[in-house]
């Protein structure tokens, strides 16, 4: 069965619709919880400008969340948030500036040797366009029944693409 999440105004393109189904998984789509650190300007004494390496500092990473409302569920497994505050909602898609990402989330199964596969996880831009699609990737195995684990999933996409990210949608099986 294939589910889909958008927000009012949105559509998922047909072709990853029909991908999807292909793959006999779940979809879902996720909203987005943008966050930019606040960096506290320091004024020299005898001006009233920002110090040189203050002008120089761009280093400064941000991080943009993307959040499932709900749980996710499929068959006997269940993908659900890590974060405080999250635990009764879905994962969390962690995208930083410097194209390092972590998905954060506990996964439940009541049956042993079961993982979450994520088929597809897609980056999309305000225009629904596919800016990005992580590789094939699943949590560890479960080794006895009604198992939890805490799987924080690391990877990378590339840096460029942060600025226009505004969504990301998951295919997923279990």
């Amino acid at each position: 069965m294939i589910r889909h999440h958008f927000r009012e105004g949105t559509t998922m393109p047909k072709d990853l619709i029909d991908e999807a189904q292909s793959y006999n998984g779940e979809t879902a789509e996720a909203e987005v919880v943008v966050t930019i650190p606040k960096r506290d300007e320091v004024l020299s004494a005898s001006t009233d400008e920002p110090k040189l390496e203050e002008k120089l500092d761009t280093r400064a990473l941000q991080a943009a969340d993307f959040m499932w409302g709900a749980p996710l569920r499929s068959g006997d497994c269940k993908l659900s948030g890590l974060i405080n505050g999250t635990l009764d909602k879905g994962p969390t898609l962690r995208l930083r500036s410097d194209g390092t990402a972590e998905l954060l989330s506990r996964f439940f199964s009541t049956d042993d040797g079961d993982a979450w596969v994520v088929v597809r996880l897609v980056l999309f831009d305000s225009n629904g366009t596919a800016l990005f699609t992580f590789p094939r990737f699943s949590s560890p195995g479960t080794v006895t029944d009604n198992q939890v684990i805490n799987w924080v999933a690391r990877l990378s996409f590339p840096a460029v693409f942060f600025s226009s990210v505004t969504g990301a949608n998951m295919t997923y099986s279990c």
